[in-house]
């Protein structure tokens, strides 16, 4: 497991700020509350840079939403279904997704930090280069995720599972790992060589396709 340094920890917390305060909110359609949200994604409207905030929304019905590079920050979300969403290059800060279903949902590029994502439900969702910090994430599942080049660190991974995922290039870092399923299908243990399922050039290599 790598280890964290001030400067990691600083470039991650400095890309979420960027994203906040690069993105302007006279660029962004603002969604404050629940103030028809379902009704926007049941239309099939695609929101670029939507601002989604300041809103207690549990069980929210949000399958398919089109929100890329979407602000979502001081909400509540638990058990919202963002099942096929598409929150590439999002950012999500200081929100409650517990159990929430991001099933099939594509999330490339997006930085998650200081949220709860516990139990949430990853199955079959696209993360290439996600970066996740100081997030709560155990009990998550990610089974046959793509997760390319993806970044944890800081996150409580505990009981997550990342059965049949694809995990070329991800760099855990300083997270709690106990009870994780591996992609292999195995469990983490504290001599796991995490760069045997995310580095090429690992004698024993593994991914889903070479299984």
């Amino acid at each position: 497991m790598a280890k964290i340094g001030l400067r990691s920890w600083v470039w991650f917390m400095a890309g979420i700020g960027a994203g906040v305060l690069v993105s302007t909110m006279n660029e962004r359609q603002i969604f404050i509350g629940e103030n028809n949200l379902e009704a926007v994604v049941k239309r099939g409207e695609r929101v670029e840079k939507a601002f989604v905030g300041f809103c207690s929304f549990t069980r929210a019905k949000l399958a398919n939403a089109q929100f890329p590079g979407a602000l979502i920050g001081f909400a509540q979300l638990s058990e919202a279904d963002l099942s096929g969403a598409e929150l590439d290059g999002a950012y999500i800060g200081f929100a409650n997704l517990h159990a929430a279903n991001f099933s099939a949902a594509h999330l490339s590029d997006a930085m998650v930090g200081t949220s709860n994502l516990e139990a949430a439900n990853f199955q079959r969702s696209e993360l290439d280069g996600a970066r996740f910090g100081l997030t709560g994430l155990s009990g998550s599942d990610f089974a046959n995720a793509r997760l390319r080049g993806v970044t944890f660190f800081g996150c409580d991974l505990r009981g997550a599972s990342f059965a049949g995922a694809d995990m070329l290039g991800t760099q855990i870092i300083n997270c709690m790992c106990a009870g994780v399923t591996l992609p292999d299908g195995s469990t983490w243990t504290t001599g796991t060589q995490w760069a045997r399922f995310t580095q090429t050039g690992h004698p024993d290599f593994w991914q889903p396709s070479l299984k």
